[in-house]
C-alpha cells in the first residue's frame, strides 16, 4: 500500500495499539477488524502523503525489498509479482482507495462485497475500479521471469559493461526502447526524468558510473522479486538496482540512491 518500509511498521504498530485498547466483546472476527484498521489507516496515510509525492524531486520509486526468492515462505512467494517496480508504479497511477480496492480484491482475493464494506464504497464502484486498474496493468505485460542463473549472468555482464564502460557492450544488454528509472529524492544526483531508448541509457548509465566512489563493488540480489543487485562502498549500501528482463535483454532499469530508502537494507552487508 504505502511503498515505504518504515511507514509500513508504522501502520502495524498504530494498528496493534488500536487493537490493544479494543475490548475483545466489541470485535466479531479478528482478522476483519485488524484488515481493515490497517487499510482505512494506509488510505489515510497515502493521502497524507500525496502532497509529499506531487512535490518530490525526480522520479519516485518504492524503497527496495531484498530477498532471496527461495527463502521467501510460500504465501510470500506468492506474492512476488506484487512487489515488482513496475506493479508498484502502476499502483502510484491510482488513488488511495482505488489502491486499496485493487490490492484487497486482486492480490489477497478479498470478494468485492468484503472489499466494499472495507474501503466503504458499493461494490458496484469496486467493479469499475477494478476493471479500470486491470487495464493499465494489461497495458504493460511483464515478461516472463528468466531462470536465476542466467538472470544473474545478465546482471553481471550489465554492471562489467558501465563499470568499464564498454558502450557496445552495453548496447547489446539493451533493449532498443529500455527506460531508466532513476530515484535520488534530491539528496544524490539523479536524472529528474525517465530517460528512454538505447543510446541515452547507455550513455547516461556509463556517465554516472564516473561519478560513483572507487571502491564501488556490486553485488548480485533479488530486489523486488526481480533480478538486481546491490551497489556497496565504504562498508555501506550506496545504491539498488532493479531489472525487467526481456529474454537475455534489459527492458527498464529502476535504480533506487535515496540514501533514505536504503537505510533498511544495511542487514544485507
Amino acid at each position: 500500500m504505502l511503498g515505504r518500509v518504515s511507514e509500513a511498521e508504522d501502520m502495524m504498530q498504530e494498528v496493534w495499539l488500536r487493537w490493544q485498547k479494543k475490548e475483545a466483546a466489541e470485535i466479531q472476527s479478528p482478522k476483519a477488524w485488524l484488515v481493515s484498521a490497517t487499510t482505512r489507516l494506509c488510505i489515510d496515510q497515502l493521502r497524507s502523503a500525496r502532497r509529499e509525492r506531487e512535490e518530490y524531486y525526480g522520479v519516485w520509486l518504492p524503497e527496495p525489498l531484498v530477498e532471496a526468492a527461495n527463502t521467501l515462505p510460500d504465501h510470500l512467494a506468492d506474492l512476488t509479482d506484487s512487489l515488482t517496480m513496475a506493479f508498484m508504479m502502476m499502483l502510484e497511477t491510482l488513488g488511495p482507495v482505488e489502491r486499496a480496492v485493487f490490492l484487497l480484491h486482486e492480490v489477497f482475493d478479498y470478494s468485492y462485497g468484503d472489499t466494499a464494506a472495507i474501503v466503504g464504497k458499493s461494490e458496484a464502484n469496486c467493479r469499475q475500479i477494478i476493471r479500470r486498474s486491470k487495464a493499465s496493468l494489461l497495458a504493460n505485460p511483464a515478461p516472463p521471469q528468466l531462470p536465476n542463473d542466467q538472470a544473474r549472468r545478465v546482471v553481471e555482464q550489465f554492471a562489467h559493461a558501465t563499470s568499464t564502460g564498454e558502450i557496445d557492450q552495453l548496447l547489446d544488454l539493451l533493449m532498443e526502447d529500455v527506460t531508466v528509472y532513476s530515484d535520488g529524492g534530491g539528496k544524490v544526483k539523479a536524472a529528474g526524468l525517465p530517460i528512454r531508448n538505447a543510446d541515452r541509457v547507455s550513455r547516461f548509465l556509463i556517465g554516472i558510473r564516473r561519478l560513483l566512489p572507487a571502491d564501488m563493488a556490486c553485488r548480485f540480489a533479488t530486489v523486488n522479486g526481480k533480478p538486481g543487485m546491490l551497489m556497496i562502498s565504504s562498508g555501506q549500501i550506496y545504491g539498488a538496482y532493479s531489472f525487467d528482463l526481456m529474454g537475455e535483454r534489459v527492458r527498464n532499469v529502476y535504480g533506487i540512491w535515496n540514501p533514505e530508502k536504503l537505510r533498511h537494507l544495511a542487514r544485507f552487508l
